[in-house]
């Protein structure tokens, strides 16, 4: 193949890993935004209308217009589905009917009708969840101040329990945001995780979400090591959220920003067992991050401007890439009978190794 002529998509299909980005029921009106979506993609996350907020904005009412709408325009597409997210672990975006209850096993049992309920609908169709997302304190190393924490420690453990008796064939994965950056959050992290996967908890995946910060360039050799400190565990991981914003008083913030793109990229497409790399939208019109109130404005975080045209960052990561292809069909021996393998089937059968060894570890037959 030559991957200077492939699509984005083409290519991450070609490496065999998952490369999404953000779907919202209000973009799937334009064509041409679906059309680039389903080219330069092979896998969606719906934003946010699978969230608790967006989904039982009251106790038993529930709404799955929105997400219906985005799970069918992904499966037109033939588009994967990640599942995010079953339980949100901060304050500030759970329900406040939520938040006002304070007994335990009242909180568990709307815990578990909102998996239940979510998961069901769509059974056969999500392949994949971000069971828990957030559990840590945004911008520091303790359990969150969430109302879910209240149902114990365990909390985490038994909702991972329940999601997986629902639908014993999806993935279920932990996600979190700034651990790539907050200082000693990557260890609480990995201390968390660790102590979940020593209880038995069947959790396949880690999400490491990487909203990235201006003008921070990040160190992909420490990236590298973050990553492969969760897949050591025998658990797959991946970039679940990834955006790069810049200032726009920087005149040559773009280029930066590609040169971001392509390290980040390159890290995870080095490191056995990170299989997916989801951006936070497709396009900076539709970024999160101008309206956060946090950064200067236009933040221009995608690999797509405002008229839906690619910028230099896409371009980085076509590059990171191509690369990883190229370096991985240079032939290694040491296959059976003597035999030529491709550095791709190599670090396949490497990777598969190690979710077989942690579903044994762990007693599952998934």
């Amino acid at each position: 193949m030559k991957p200077e002529t492939c699509t984005l998509g083409e290519l991450a299909t070609h490496l065999g890993i998952r490369f999404g980005s953000t779907l919202e029921d209000f973009e799937i009106a334009d064509a041409n935004y679906v059309e680039i979506l389903s080219r330069e993609f092979n896998a969606v996350t719906p934003e946010n209308s699978l969230k608790m907020y967006a989904t039982q904005s009251a106790q038993g009412v529930w709404s799955f217009t929105a997400s219906d709408a985005v799970v069918a325009t992904a499966e037109s597409e033939g588009l994967d589905i990640r599942g995010h997210t079953l339980v949100w672990s901060q304050n500030s975006y759970t329900p406040d009917w939520v938040k006002a209850i304070s007994d335990p096993d009242d909180l568990w049992t709307v815990t578990a009708d909102q998996i239940t309920e979510v998961m069901t609908r769509y059974l056969g169709r999500v392949n994949r969840w971000d069971v828990v997302n957030e559990p840590l304190e945004t911008f520091g190393t303790v359990p969150s101040s969430s109302v879910f924490w209240s149902m114990g420690d365990d909390w985490i453990k038994r909702a991972f329990d329940l999601a997986d008796s629902i639908d014993p064939q999806a993935e279920l994965w932990i996600n979190e945001y700034g651990t790539d950056w907050v200082n000693g959050k990557h260890e609480a992290y990995l201390a968390l995780v660790k102590d979940l996967v020593d209880a038995g908890t069947p959790i396949d995946g880690v999400g490491i979400q990487t909203h990235r910060l201006p003008g921070i360039a990040i160190d992909q050799d420490i990236f590298k090591e973050q990553l492969r400190d969760f897949t050591k565990l025998g658990l797959k991981v991946a970039i679940t959220e990834l955006d790069v914003p810049v200032s726009p008083s920087e005149s040559n913030a773009l280029a930066w920003q590609a040169t971001e793109y392509g390290k980040v990229v390159a890290a995870c497409l080095a490191v056995v067992g990170c299989t997916e790399i989801t951006l936070w939208g497709l396009s900076d019109r539709d970024t999160w991050l101008d309206s956060l109130g946090t950064f200067a404005v236009p933040t221009r975080p995608l690999l797509f401007d405002n008229d839906l045209q690619p910028k230099a960052a896409y371009t980085a990561v076509r590059e990171a890439m191509a690369n990883a292809i190229r370096s991985r069909e240079l032939p290694v021996t040491g296959g059976p009978d003597g035999r030529i393998l491709s550095l791709g089937l190599l670090v396949t059968l490497v990777g598969l190794s190690l979710l077989v060894r942690r579903r044994q570890v762990n007693g599952a037959d998934r």
